[in-house]
């Protein structure tokens, strides 16, 4: 054997097996390889080797990044997450949107429409503030002096809804306190079960201490908070979409409604927010506990349509500070089971109201059985009435379970079962009591019931005055009057922001006008402001003279604001006019009780 033989490498072109290998692990290596060997005269199994050694260690380096960032995450950074279906969500996103670095980000999300966090932008105050600057640019001669041009002013403005910004899916980053801080909104989409959960944003920041993302959550719903200052805010029972549960969502924040406003002896005024803070105190609370007593209290406001039930409730929510539930119960998509949800997430002190529910068929008086309702395939025992839906102990029956929505039995559990919640204060208002069943009425659910009746003497005064009376806030900037021509008697059309709130701040606001004052125009606005000093003055004789004409206990306050809502900035025409008006509020209702008796004897002989 020749000591000259040499061993042969494996440097060379790859077999026809490891290229049929190579051409299944990587789809065209084949062809590749080929193409660069005939045009570059490059081998490229001569560099494979290399070629996998790169690739492997690019596959472990990245593995290992990508531990060692899940273990600096974990051990180096604070997270806080925030999901869509809590209210905390809507905290972040209203203070996130009117940060500065908003403005900067070229990666966000734009939209005009309404929610809970991109409504209220502007409080009814600052929106009044702009309309009286229009106000002051029209009456000072920068456009003509009339109602068009300023209309015309306001609605142009009205048109260009103000843009809100959002961060867009992905990371951000931003600094807070001189801190980095990073934001990152994901959407996670195919969410099944409650589309409200799929979208999360999570806060990050370096360090284990996260004292700093809960400082930027405290300070976001503070802000969120301060937005609604004294206002009340009111929530409502419903669903986004068909097939989605139901939910408390925010429709709007209110400015309060002063209790002086409501018409109803103050008695009964007095005794039901009495009886409320009584409610309120934590010394209540504590007697209930510690006699094992459910902690919950009902109200009933009755009478009829107009009277000022709900206006009570509204006004004592606002007085009280309480944000307010309102839930109808005549919804179709409504069942027991969304009703107790519904319930069991509110919190401990708020009012639940529930508005006329006679309307609802669940809550009527169920019926006495009729004296012989057995045939021969049916027998007495089985002649169950029914109203509406519901079986006399309370069940519902089948019918009622085809339309879906909620029995007797369920509503009455919700509001005083075993599970029921507590601390909520349920109020729930009707136009006839006596079609209420007793067991909704009985002590434990319904607490108080006040009586809400037409309107006394003492009452329309009380309206009247209410109506023409000034107000701290009915300063204007201007204050001044519209000149209207009516016949051959010239009237003065006041708007309701130039009324003074009282006679010494009006002689103020006339001395100052007087300095300003620049010829005929400027005589003439103070002329007729001092005619509205004059006027308010005698506020007290024009209620008396109002409340002898109106006949007491036969009008609601409903139909007498509104009656005095049409002369509201002249209640000498409201006054002469008002014998006229209850004769032809009498004449419409005789015709339509005439109405309604002959409907009722057409349906007698069907």
């Amino acid at each position: 054997m020749s000591s000259n033989q040499t061993i042969p490498t494996t440097t060379g072109p790859l077999s026809t097996t490891d290229t049929a290998m190579l051409e299944v692990l990587v789809p065209g290596y084949g062809f590749m390889s080929r193409m660069l060997m005939s045009y570059l005269n490059f081998d490229v199994s001569a560099y494979l080797q290399f070629l996998v050694g790169v690739a492997v260690f690019g596959a472990s380096a990245r593995y290992t990044l990508f531990v060692i960032w899940a273990y600096f995450n974990e051990f180096f950074v604070s997270r806080a997450e925030i999901r869509l279906d809590d209210e905390a969500f809507h905290y972040l996103m209203f203070w996130i949107s009117r940060q500065p670095h908003m403005k900067n980000t070229n990666r966000f999300i734009a939209g005009i429409k309404t929610n809970s966090y991109w409504s209220d932008n502007e409080t009814d105050e600052e929106d009044l503030e702009r309309d009286e600057e229009d106000e002051d640019k029209t009456s000072t001669g920068e456009k003509s002096d009339t109602f068009d041009s300023y209309w015309a002013k306001v609605t142009t403005r009205d048109k260009y809804k103000r843009m809100q910004f959002t961060p867009s899916e992905g990371c951000h980053y931003f600094w807070y306190k001189n801190r980095p801080l990073m934001l990152e909104r994901i959407n996670r989409d195919g969410g099944a079960w409650y589309v409200m959960n799929n979208e999360r944003i999570f806060l990050s920041c370096l360090g284990r201490n996260p004292a700093i993302l809960k400082s930027l959550l405290a300070e976001a719903q503070q802000a969120y908070v301060e937005r609604d200052k004294n206002r009340t805010v009111i929530y409502r029972g419903s669903r986004v979409n068909a097939g989605q549960t139901f939910n408390w969502y925010r429709c709007m924040a209110r400015l309060p409604r002063p209790l002086s406003t409501v018409i109803l002896d103050q008695e009964q005024k007095h005794d039901f927010l009495d009886d409320i803070k009584e409610y309120l105190h934590p010394r209540t609370r504590r007697w209930y506990t510690n006699r094992g007593i459910p902690y919950r209290r009902g109200y009933l406001l009755h009478g009829p349509p107009g009277t000022g039930k709900t206006s009570l409730c509204f006004a004592a929510a606002g007085l009280l500070g309480l944000k307010l539930y309102v839930l109808d119960l005549n919804s179709t998509a409504l069942n027991e089971e969304s009703l107790s949800a519904l319930f069991s997430e509110l919190p401990r002190r708020c009012i639940v109201l529930l508005e006329d529910v006679d309307s609802a068929g669940v809550t009527k008086t169920r019926a006495a059985a009729p004296a012989s309702t057995s045939t021969p395939d049916t027998p007495a025992s089985d002649a169950t009435p029914k109203v509406a839906g519901v079986e006399a102990d309370g069940t519902a029956t089948k019918e009622d379970d085809k339309k879906g929505g909620i029995t007797l039995s369920g509503l009455l559990n919700v509001i005083d079962g075993v599970a029921a919640s507590e601390g909520r204060i349920l109020i729930m208002t009707t136009n006839h009591v006596d079609k209420l069943d007793p067991a909704l009425l009985r002590p434990g659910r319904v607490d108080m019931k006040v009586i809400f009746g037409y309107t006394s003497e003492a009452d329309i005064k009380e309206l009247f005055t209410s109506i023409y009376a000034t107000m701290d806030n009915d300063i204007s900037h201007s204050a001044a009057p519209t000149m209207h021509s009516n016949g051959s008697n010239r009237s003065v059309k006041y708007p309701t922001a130039t009324i003074v709130s009282s006679t010494a701040k009006a002689k103020d606001e006339i001395a100052q006008r007087s300095e300003k004052s620049n010829g005929k125009v400027e005589k003439a606005k103070e002329e007729d402001l001092k005619a509205v000093v004059s006027l308010r003055s005698n506020i007290s004789n024009l209620a008396s003279q109002f409340a002898a004409i109106i006949p007491s206990g036969e009008f609601t306050a409903a139909e007498i604001q509104g009656y005095l809502l049409n002369h509201k900035e002249r209640p000498e025409v409201a006054i002469q006019g008002a014998a006229e008006w209850v004769q032809t509020a009498r004449d419409k209702k005789r015709a339509g009780e005439g109405k309604g008796e002959g409907e009722v004897e057409a349906k007698d002989k069907a």
